[in-house]
């Protein structure tokens, strides 16, 4: 039988922004949610892949597009981690009080696991891949301390972006929120099970940024341009991840290293 189709859906903030994003309802849960990354959207590979493989499994599953990237309204220029909690924050109501597993890639991850933070009662699982802890901190503070008050003075910046997404403008208010969320300097503890993915080739998030008393399947591969290797790594862990019962007592394995070992993966 083939798996039902996602379909579309919207949902408006107080302020009258819309937050586009697609469901693929079977009514089972927990509810996967993917989050993509810095200045991502919903249709980026990792999204698109996910997705695909959650109708084949028969999982409930949400992907959507942050409010300025995408289908979503408002400008990227306004984005801010606490706005991106607050588009995560009315997916969650319009899944009401089920379950829910969320998968975070880069910034993503660093959002995921703020949430689980939040919302602990209705975290599932986290899987992270890549997880950018504190990236934007870590940006502001490669530029000179000209370009830095340039940046705060004009609450305006413009990036080139190295992906092909061209010319980003930032305003200084996603520097100023991202202090309040410094995941390096104060650690948090999840009462959910979690795992971390991260590609050896990884330029932008470099191995060594993931917390690490967490678990991480490190895979040869690089989440700009995943390989089948990693591909079916995402695949495996969602399934672990989806298999987790709250009241299972299950725990994590210990950290494990996979450098190139493919076959193990596969």
């Amino acid at each position: 039988m083939m798996p039902s189709a996602e379909r579309p859906f919207t949902l408006v903030h107080a302020n009258g922004e819309r937050l586009a994003g697609l469901i693929h309802e079977t009514h089972q849960d927990p509810v996967g949610i993917f989050l993509p990354g810095f200045a991502s959207n919903m249709n980026g590979s990792k999204s698109r892949l996910l997705a695909e493989y959650a109708q084949n499994q028969g999982w409930s599953w949400v992907r959507f597009d942050p409010r300025g990237v995408g289908r979503s309204d408002g400008l990227f220029e306004q984005l801010t981690l606490s706005r991106y909690l607050e588009d995560l924050r009315l997916i969650l109501q319009m899944l009401e009080k089920r379950p829910v597993i969320l998968v975070g890639s880069s910034m993503g991850g660093w959002l995921a696991t703020l949430a689980a933070t939040r919302w602990p009662e209705r975290l599932r699982a986290l899987l992270l891949i890549a997880p950018a802890y504190n990236f934007i901190q870590t940006l502001f503070q490669t530029l000179s301390p000209e370009d830095q008050h340039r940046w705060q003075s004009s609450n305006l910046c413009c990036w080139q972006d190295h992906y092909g997404l061209g010319e980003l403008r930032m305003r200084f208010d996603l520097v100023a929120d991202s202090w309040r969320y410094d995941l390096l300097r104060f650690p948090v503890h999840l009462h959910c099970p979690v795992e971390i993915l991260h590609g050896t080739d990884d330029e932008a998030v470099p191995c060594s940024k993931p917390i690490n008393s967490q678990p991480t399947l490190i895979v040869n591969s690089s989440p700009c341009a995943p390989s089948p290797v990693s591909i079916t790594a995402y695949k495996v862990r969602i399934g672990y991840c989806c298999r987790a019962s709250p009241d299972s007592g299950r725990r994590l394995p210990k950290k494990r290293r996979m450098i190139g070992q493919r076959t193990k993966i596969m």
